[in-house]
């Protein structure tokens, strides 16, 4: 019997692990204006921080489980202007990764306008469903 509570313990575990429901925000709709606005506000503002420019985003790419978010798009200025870069930069490209916490969405990683695929193998290094980066 111990055996049998055992192993059914370790399925739920993995159940819950990788199981995950994973929704797409790419597409704003009534129902998740919220969390996507919130996802991308915060995008918004490291890149501010880090590029002095409001942007807005195309968004490729906006996977959401219950506790990761992914996210692919371009980057564009708010004022329409064009996006200015430092010299080596390959615009307009931003890749980030986010973890909800308590309720709350935190970055993880994230690099605008990087010249290689920075996040090959981030699903094992945060042990992340790979299903979430499709």
């Amino acid at each position: 019997i111990m055996k049998n509570i055992f192993f059914t313990l370790a399925l739920l575990v993995s159940f819950s692990t990788f199981g995950q429901k994973i929704e797409s925000l790419k597409k704003k709709t009534s129902g998740n204006t919220k969390e996507r606005t919130l996802i991308l506000d915060i995008l918004r503002a490291s890149l501010y921080q880090d590029y002095k420019q409001e942007f807005i985003f195309v968004v490729n790419t906006l996977n959401v489980s219950s506790q990761y978010a992914w996210f692919q798009g371009t980057a564009v200025r708010k004022d329409r202007r064009e996006v200015r870069t430092n010299d080596y930069d390959d615009c307009c490209h931003v890749e980030g990764l986010l973890k909800r916490n308590y309720g709350k969405w935190y970055i993880v990683e994230l690099e605008a306008f990087s010249t290689d695929v920075w996040y090959d193998g981030i699903w094992d290094d945060y042990n992340v469903p790979r299903a979430l980066f499709n």
